[in-house]
C-alpha cells in the first residue's frame, strides 16, 4: 500500500538535504526504578501495527514521493537494551533511516533508575503527534501489564493532509488570512548564535532542568498577568540571546513553532502527521529593560498574533500553490527555503495523566527538537509535572557545547528575574 507523502514530511527531508536539521524528534522518559524490558519491546512491536506508517519506507520521487508497507518489516533496530550510559547517550542523538523504516526507535537503559530514549522520523510527524504516539505506547504497555495477550483492535491511519485546520473558513476569510500574514515565514537574519567554524561536528543534545522553585514563580507570574509559560520562556529568551549577541537597543526576531491542531475539530488522535507552522515574533530589548517590561512586550505580540490566527497563512499559501496546474511547488521550495539561523520551539506539556507506565512510577520525561547543523540554534522547552526542561540539539564541537551551556547560564538568570515582576 502507498501513502501520499504530505507537503511538510517533504519539508522535513529538504530540511536534512539543505543542511538545517537531521530531522529526527527525540524523546527521553527516565523513571523511579525499573521497568520491564520484555514488555516494552512487545509495546513497540504492537505500536507499529497500530501506526502502520511507522514501520513504512519514504520513497523520494520527483513530483510524486510515498509512503510505502514495507514488504517484510525490519524491526531488529526498533528495540534495543544496554546497561551502559555511553550507548544510550550514542543512541539518544541517532537517526532512523526513512529509506528502510521503521520510523520509530527505542533504547531502553537498564539500571536501578531506568530510563527509557525513543527517536522518532521527522517526517512522519511532529512533537505534537510525537506526543500522541508515546501516550499511546504507554498505554499498550499498560494493558499488556494486565493481559499479556492485548492487542490493539484499532488502526491509526488516517488522512495525514493539512486541509482540516482551516475547513471552517470562508472564502472572504481565506483571502484576507492570505495577505494579512504576507510576513509571518521565515525570513532571512543577521544574527547568528557564537558556533565555532572548524572542527569535526558530532551531534549531541544540551538538556537543561528549570528548577521547581523557578518553575513555581512562572506560574505564579503566569496567574498574576494573564501570560502563558511560554510567554515567560520566549521573554527569556530573547533576553539571554540579547547579552549573548550584544543586541541591546536593536529589534530581532525569532521563529517559534505552532501546533496547528489548534484549529482542527476532531482533535483525537486519528492520523500520525506533521502540523505545524511558524510564526515571527519581533521584539527590541532596551538598555536598562526590566524583565517584566520585555515580557508585556512578548505577551502583547502573541495576544495580537493569537486573535489573527497565527500559522494559518503558511497552510493557506500552500494550499493554494498546490492548486495551480503544472506548478511545480516543491522544486520551488527547494530553491528557495529559508532556514532560520535562531529559532524556538514550546513542545508543551507531557501530560502525567496520559503517559503512565503501569507498575512503573515516571520521575521526568523530556522531547527534544531535530539536531540542527551549524550555524542553525533552536532552543525547545517541555515540561513534566513540576519540571521544565529546555534543551537544544547541534552538530558541533565540545566549544559549542560549552557555549550552550553558558546559554543556560543565561537562561537561567533571566528567569531567576520572573520573582520579581509583579504586574506588567
Amino acid at each position: 500500500m502507498e501513502r501520499k507523502a504530505e507537503i511538510f514530511d517533504k519539508f522535513q527531508y529538504l530540511y536534512e538535504t539543505t543542511g538545517f536539521s537531521d530531522h529526527q524528534v527525540h524523546c527521553v522518559i527516565r523513571f523511579e526504578g525499573g521497568i520491564q524490558a520484555e514488555l516494552l519491546q512487545r509495546a513497540a512491536q504492537l505500536l507499529l501495527k497500530a501506526v502502520p506508517i511507522l514501520s513504512g519506507v519514504y520513497r523520494a520521487r520527483e513530483g510524486k514521493s510515498c509512503w510505502e508497507d514495507a514488504a517484510s518489516p525490519d524491526i531488529k533496530g526498533l528495540f534495543t537494551v544496554t546497561d551502559k550510559q555511553d550507548e544510550f547517550q550514542r543512541f539518544s542523538v541517532s537517526k532512523t533511516e526513512e529509506a528502510t523504516g521503521p520510523q520509530i526507535r527505542f533504547c531502553l537503559l537498564q539500571s536501578k533508575n531506568s530510563a527509557l530514549s525513543i527517536v522518532i522520523n521527522h517526517m512522519v510527524c511532529d512533537a505534537a503527534g510525537f506526543k500522541q504516539c508515546v501516550y499511546l505506547f504507554s498505554e499498550i504497555y499498560s494493558r499488556l501489564q494486565k493481559n499479556p495477550n492485548y492487542v490493539p483492535d484499532f488502526v491509526i491511519d488516517g488522512d495525514r493532509g493539512f486541509k482540516g485546520v482551516f475547513f471552517k473558513l470562508s472564502f472572504f476569510d481565506r483571502v484576507k488570512l492570505f495577505f494579512r500574514g504576507s510576513k509571518d515565514n521565515n525570513q532571512k537574519s543577521a544574527w547568528e548564535f557564537p558556533m565555532s567554524k572548524a572542527g569535526d561536528p558530532s551531534p549531541f543534545i544540551v538538556s537543561h532542568e528549570i528548577s521547581p522553585e523557578v518553575f513555581g514563580n512562572i506560574r505564579a507570574c503566569c496567574r498574576l498577568n494573564d501570560v502563558t509559560v511560554n510567554d515567560i520562556l520566549l521573554a527569556g529568551y530573547f533576553r539571554a540571546l540579547t547579552e549573548i549577541l550584544n543586541l541591546r537597543g536593536r529589534q530581532f526576531a525569532v521563529p517559534i513553532m505552532i501546533d496547528m491542531r489548534r484549529y482542527l475539530n476532531d482533535k483525537s488522535f486519528l492520523a500520525l502527521t506533521n502540523l505545524s507552522s511558524t510564526t515571527i515574533v519581533k521584539i527590541t530589548v532596551d538598555e536598562d529593560e526590566s524583565f517584566g517590561a520585555t515580557l508585556g512586550k512578548v505577551s502583547a505580540v502573541m495576544r495580537e498574533k493569537k486573535a489573527g490566527n497565527m500559522g494559518l497563512n503558511t497552510f493557506l499559501k500552500l494550499d493554494a500553490g498546490f492548486e495551480i496546474p503544472f506548478l511545480n511547488v516543491y522544486g520551488i521550495l527547494r530553491k528557495s527555503l529559508r532556514n532560520p539561523k535562531i529559532s524556538m520551539t514550546n513542545i508543551g506539556v507531557l501530560d502525567s495523566s496520559k503517559l503512565l507506565f503501569e507498575n512503573s512510577e515516571v520521575k521526568n520525561a523530556a522531547m527534544f527538537a531535530s539536531i540542527k547543523y551549524r550555524p542553525h540554534f533552536q532552543m525547545s522547552a517541555t515540561s513534566f509535572n513540576d519540571k521544565i526542561t529546555l534543551g537544544v540539539g547541534l552538530y558541533g564541537t565540545p566549544e559549542d557545547r560549552a557555549n550552550i551551556e553558558n546559554f543556560f547560564d543565561f537562561m537561567d538568570s533571566e528567569l531567576e528575574k520572573v520573582r520579581e515582576v509583579s504586574v506588567i
